[in-house]
């Protein structure tokens, strides 16, 4: 959504009362592997960075990225979150998000 659709959205709800719709948050085990690829993403960045000034903005997104990946491991492991990519035998339904737990 780019700021103009927001914005329209927002003068509709102020001058007609019309509610907003919100999307659904996502799930917890997709929420952990959008953080691994965001973590992947930042360690792959700093390999190709050269510039000293890129380094250090390389280094503090893979920290970053990693921090979060990590609390986010936590919370699913606290939760009980049993969810594979790449094991075939989950009970996954990739449409709909939903995660066997234990």
């Amino acid at each position: 959504m780019n700021i103009t659709m927001a914005l329209q959205k927002i003068q509709t709800f102020l001058q007609f009362g019309e509610q907003i719709e919100g999307r659904p948050l996502p799930s917890l085990p997709v929420v952990v592997e959008e953080a691994r690829r965001e973590w992947l993403n930042a360690q792959e960045y700093y390999n190709t960075v050269s510039d000293q000034d890129l380094i250090d903005h390389a280094v503090y997104l893979m920290q970053a990225a990693e921090k979060k990946y990590m609390y986010l491991l936590k919370q699913a492991r606290h939760t009980g979150v049993v969810y594979s990519p790449y094991t075939t035998n989950a009970n996954v339904d990739r449409e709909k998000d939903e995660v066997v737990t234990h």
